[in-house]
């Protein structure tokens, strides 16, 4: 193979492919990016056997093929190149690299050695705005475990389609992240629900920038992988097998109390508080009374936190604990100027919500209290 590409293109298209591959793989083909010359434009391919990700861009094509370089080194190199033009002749042993004076050689793996993209009959297929997907995505996956031991199917985030809307959820059995939006297109049968690991919704959200609309589908006879394209882009992931927790049952149906609190003044208390609290489980207590928010935290070591907030209290008086981190984090992807928390009594669980909605989708948040 042979062709001559802009290194801005090559380099992002390779930067994005090597954050698919697996740094510990055993296999090292799977160390490699497979990079594919034909019809006017140049494929990126890189794959974990769970993750697929493929990005194409156009280049001047001197002879078709394909070679696999190193997708650490390979990437790496790119990124210190000035903007140009390169040069790249591959064979199944060598990658020749020429950019203005720089020559470079970097040992190749045979391209036929790498996984082929999966090959599946589509299914169920559905359309959404992709703006609104990254929000989705950026509002929920933060819920989800990142502990192995819990099971892979808290470490993905669900999606739910219902007519056309859709809902993301994440949990990791301490707290909930839900997020609805509207689709652009919903699923023929109308509805359909998957969970996809978390990790593949952040690689597909961070990849898919340059597109409006986001086409999504599933893919084989018991779909059980999820295609996701924009323009020159294409994901492919294997979902999770198993049951997505009743996440219904863990949002209160009822609440008899509520307060109503600036959210920068509510994450600046806590984050103060979080440093006297310094346990594991970083623990403050929220008081609510008359109208005060009240934020405390003791430790042998550091000493008292004490913070006290106005809000916009409904409901009779409550002193509940949460972890301070568990609850930053959630504040910290709610993009408005005010919260809304509800509250049920001192054991059960809290809920947050932006007071006003954003305008792509709802997001609601839910965080089990701690003992006291």
């Amino acid at each position: 193979m042979k062709f001559t590409c802009s290194t801005k293109d090559i380099a992002s298209a390779v930067g994005a492919a090597s954050k698919i591959v697996n740094a510990h793989t055993t296999v090292p083909i799977l160390s490699n990016v497979l990079l594919t010359a034909d019809d006017g434009s140049i494929k990126v391919r890189a794959t974990d056997l769970e993750l697929t990700l493929e990005h194409a861009f156009p280049a001047e094509i001197s002879e078709n093929g394909a070679v696999t370089v190193p997708a650490k080194l390979f990437s790496g190199y790119l990124g210190n190149l000035p903007a140009g033009l390169l040069e790249l002749t591959g064979s199944p042993t060598r990658a020749s690299v020429k950019a203005e004076r720089s020559n470079y050689d970097f040992h190749a793996l045979p391209p036929d050695e790498y996984p082929p993209l999966p090959a599946a009959q589509k299914g169920a297929s559905f359309a959404i705005n992709a703006k609104r997907f990254r929000e989705g995505v950026a509002a929920t996956i933060f819920a989800a475990s990142g502990e192995e031991a819990r099971g892979a199917v808290l470490m993905g985030t669900l999606l739910e389609i219902e007519g056309d809307q859709i809902t993301m959820v994440a949990t990791d059995g301490y707290r909930l992240a839900k997020w609805s939006g509207r689709l652009e297109r919903g699923v023929a049968d109308g509805s359909a629900k998957y969970i996809v690991p978390s990790r593949a919704l952040a690689e597909s959200a961070r990849n898919t920038g340059a597109t409006e609309t986001l086409e999504i589908t599933a893919l084989g006879a018991q779909a059980n992988q999820l295609a996701i394209a924009a323009d020159a882009t294409s994901i492919v992931v294997r979902l999770v097998d198993g049951q997505y927790p009743n996440y219904g049952q863990v949002i209160p149906a009822r609440f008899d109390r509520s307060v109503t609190v600036n959210t920068s003044a509510l994450i600046g208390g806590l984050r103060r508080a979080e440093l006297v609290a310094g346990d594991r489980a970083s623990m403050v207590k929220v008081a609510i009374a008359d109208g005060q928010l009240i934020i405390t935290a003791n430790s042998d070591i550091a000493g008292n936190a004490y913070e006290e907030l106005q809000v916009e209290q409904t409901g009779d008086d409550l002193t509940i604990a949460f972890n301070a981190r568990y609850l930053i984090e959630i504040l910290n992807h709610i993009d408005s100027p005010q919260v809304v928390m509800e509250f049920l009594g001192p054991l059960s669980p809290a809920a947050i919500r932006p007071l006003e909605a954003a305008e792509g989708g709802q997001q609601l948040y839910v965080l089990m209290p701690l003992r006291q």
